[in-house]
């Protein structure tokens, strides 16, 4: 019997699809829970006790915060993509964030923008065998984009190991999947197409897999008379010219949230080039909303 539970964690909605005994659903649906809570407990950015706030709040006391395996692992990822990206996928720009309003317009003048960027850069964060430590009073790092992911791939590896064969997780702009559904049929997701009627979408099978889309093209902005997303660069501080939203199926949610997340902040051409190269099902949508990759509607 297939059961369904919402979870609020990481400032979002998680729903929870199970198919399960009547009997054992509740206990099931308390052990996501529980892995929801330890992970927002322990890494959201918006929890004054998380382990990141602990790192922001001792910015610049050359107070070190100590690091368990599960968090440096957790850097380590945030380390490959920042390599991977040329330097560009920087979680410390969430203090550039401040100088736009909600729909993604410059608030700031030129030099606050500039005067803010040397507060920017995840080369400046130190990493050694005492923990993590910014330098800099003033700096922030906030790592939810790479949390929630590797926070529903937890649940789901906890929920095979209960035995379960078929479920879905889905948070935000993030899913993954245990086999397919109790009667065979595919798990499938949405993908909105930037043209038509709103409803219009592209159906996925999302089998055993992961997904993550990272960017919107629903909430780009426009910047010099042209479209951008709302990705910050953490060299000059101003939107990115890369794609508004990039779309990738892999084998866990994490893994496809780090494809997302470099190939959205590559150059337009790049990006298609450097997802072909990596083999996995994608679809992007660029600036002039145009949909490309393979998960692009025919």
């Amino acid at each position: 019997m297939m059961h369904r539970k919402r979870i609020h964690c990481f400032g979002s909605s998680c729903q929870l699809t199970i198919d399960t005994l009547p009997g054992e659903a509740d206990a099931l649906v308390s052990i996501a829970t529980a892995e929801l809570s330890r992970l927002e407990h322990k890494f959201s950015a918006f929890n004054a006790d998380s382990l990141i706030s602990k790192i922001n709040q001792s910015a610049g006391t050359g107070c070190y915060t100590a690091l368990d395996p599960e968090a440096l692992s957790l850097f380590d990822f945030v380390t490959a993509l920042w390599e991977e990206s040329s330097h560009i996928f920087d979680p410390t720009t969430r203090l550039l964030l401040n100088c736009y309003d909600d729909d993604g317009r410059l608030k700031a003048t030129d030099s606050q923008v500039k005067a803010m960027l040397h507060l920017v850069g995840w080369s400046q964060l130190e990493l050694t065998h005492q923990g993590a430590l910014l330098p800099q009073k003033g700096m922030l790092l906030d790592l939810n984009s790479c949390i929630r992911p590797y926070a529903i791939d937890s649940v789901r590896r906890k929920l095979i190991k209960e035995g379960i064969e078929n479920a879905m997780i889905e948070m935000a702009q993030d899913a993954v999947t245990i086999g397919k559904q109790f009667d065979g049929a595919n798990w499938l997701l949405g993908l909105r197409h930037p043209f038509g009627n709103r409803t219009a979408i592209n159906r996925i099978k999302l089998n055993g897999k992961g997904f993550a889309m990272r960017g919107d093209f629903e909430r780009r902005t426009r910047f010099n008379d042209e479209n951008f997303g709302r990705g910050l660069s953490p060299i000059d501080g101003y939107p990115i010219p890369g794609m508004l939203s990039v779309s990738v199926v892999a084998d866990s949610c994490l893994e496809a949230c780090g494809a997302s997340s470099v190939a959205r902040l590559k150059t337009e051409k790049a990006a298609i080039n450097w997802l072909e190269n990596l083999g996995l099902p994608w679809m992007a949508i660029d600036r002039e909303l145009r949909c490309h990759g393979p998960l692009a509607p025919k």
